[in-house]
């Protein structure tokens, strides 16, 4: 699943669904659940990978729930250890006995006072809320007083790429977030045009050089590959970057022969 708020996009990867709900509260006698989101944050990007799930150590009834705070700033610290310092606390998930779910006065309290008085690399946290029905998304920013709802990307976005270049135009890295519908699944050729050509892409920079240290993100709708060190990389690796760079350019220039190149948008961010 995939939100979009600023020039960010949030990430919540299948996984991490599936663990969320399974704690729906369809039964009249369940209790709310929650926890909290751990994950990794990108300049442009942010994935929930990870998350905790209610024990007995917590407080909970049919509309409330309180975490126990020792046991998931436990597992926060071992989160940080584990990963080496990438991932880290994103904020708060719970669930609502409703089809629709909407923030309590309580749930926006404790996010404004996690953002307040905890000690973070980041100026924002996330809150999930998990209904019957639909889920409810929001972010809050430090410099804010109000949760800001956020939405799933879907079709009419379209595709969004970027390609990461330094500062001596050297491409280091993409990132690809959403998906074509042009056609029926399976026989949409450009989605598996695109699909092809990026996957192509890593593919071949795994088998083709010496490449050692590079970082994967991979979800459905979503492929972020990059190579943190390629000024001292393999020459090849530079080679099938400017190659990929090539396709996509010939790539749009087809759909723009048959007015479909508004679904799909290309960008450079140049590192300073």
């Amino acid at each position: 699943m995939i939100c979009k708020y600023d020039e960010k996009y949030v990430v919540i990867t299948e996984e991490v669904i599936k663990v969320l709900y399974r704690y729906k509260q369809y039964n009249h006698t369940q209790h709310e659940a929650g926890g909290i989101l751990l994950g990794k944050v990108y300049n442009d990007l942010i994935i929930i990978d990870q998350v905790s799930e209610p024990s007995i150590e917590d407080e909970s009834g049919r509309f409330y729930f309180i975490r126990n705070v020792k046991r998931v700033q436990n597992i926060v610290d071992c989160a940080w250890k584990e990963s080496n310092g990438e991932r880290i606390y994103l904020g708060e998930w719970h669930t609502h006995p409703e089809d629709l779910p909407t923030p309590s006065r309580d749930d926006k309290l404790l996010l404004k006072n996690m953002l307040k008085h905890s000690r973070m690399e980041i100026n924002f946290l996330l809150m999930v809320i998990i209904g019957r029905t639909s889920p409810y998304f929001a972010v809050l920013q430090h410099d804010k007083d109000e949760l800001i709802s956020i939405e799933g990307i879907n079709s009419k976005d379209g595709l969004n790429i970027i390609l990461y270049k330094n500062q001596f135009k050297q491409i280091y890295g993409f990132q690809a977030i959403g998906y074509l519908n042009l056609a029926p699944i399976g026989h949409d050729i450009y989605n598996a045009v695109f699909s092809q050509t990026i996957i192509g892409t890593i593919n071949s920079i795994k088998a083709l050089t010496n490449i050692q240290h590079y970082i994967l993100e991979k979800e459905p709708a979503l492929i972020r590959f990059i190579i943190p060190d390629i000024e001292t990389a393999d020459q090849k690796i530079n080679t099938l970057f400017d190659s990929l760079e090539i396709q996509l350019a010939m790539i749009i220039e087809e759909m723009k022969t048959k007015g479909l190149d508004h679904h799909i948008h290309v960008e450079f961010k140049i590192s300073q």
